[in-house]
């Protein structure tokens, strides 16, 4: 009996069809995504008090460098906080609690403000190193990057190396540098503003040296 031989697809096919099937995966999770998105600002529409993190804080008799960072998302919600009080870092936490209802696997960024960053390294006395908390999404084996802060999604370019400069404000700059990459639940445990720090300084919670080694610009 003769077996008729089956014609192999030529690469560049298989190639293209590769590139559908990816292209769709992320044009649905960028659906997903903005979808999220959507909710925080319902979230954060919903808000009530003053939008000012010290007169909030003030009207609510707390105080304490503390009290915001250790803002879990529920508490975020059910007391309708206010977007200026929760930062960026309440914004990161927000999108991992609802990321991880859909059941996605989620990351936080963490970015240091270099200028801020080397001051701190210079001087141990400095107490204040500003940062930026981005959001990742991983897609294909892929980890992409945008701000969920921001009312439209919009990946960022990075390579995810720790001391790599990066856009955090996607304003054209390349201001900050990339110095952790946390899975979602771990970066959820983060509660004081010292671990907070030691995130910009070593990319470890628990680690306050300054280990990171900026790359060269």
């Amino acid at each position: 009996m003769c077996v008729k031989n089956k014609t192999k697809p030529p690469i560049t096919a298989v190639f293209c069809l590769f590139l559908i099937i990816l292209y769709d995966k992320i044009n649905h999770m960028e659906q997903v995504i903005q979808e999220i998105l959507n909710d925080i600002q319902k979230i954060l529409a919903a808000s009530e008090g003053p939008n000012n993190r010290r007169e909030y804080m003030d009207s609510m008799g707390v105080s304490g460098r503390d009290w915001h960072f250790a803002l879990t998302p529920e508490q975020i919600i059910k007391n309708k906080i206010p977007v200026r009080v929760i930062g960026c870092t309440g914004i990161a936490k927000l999108f991992c609690k609802l990321a991880q209802e859909r059941g996605l696997k989620v990351f936080v960024i963490c970015t240091a403000r270099f200028d801020d960053w080397m001051a701190a390294k210079q001087d141990s006395t400095r107490t204040i190193n500003n940062g930026h908390q981005l959001n990742a999404i991983e897609i294909d084996g892929v980890l992409r990057v945008f701000d969920a802060g921001c009312r439209r999604v919009h990946f960022i370019d990075t390579t995810l190396k720790p001391g790599s400069f990066i856009d955090a404000l996607q304003k054209g700059s390349l201001d900050y540098i990339l110095t952790a990459v946390l899975p979602g639940d771990e970066f959820l445990r983060m509660d004081t503003y010292k671990k907070l720090s030691n995130l910009y300084a070593s990319g470890d919670m628990n680690n306050s040296e300054f280990t990171i080694t900026p790359e060269t610009k």
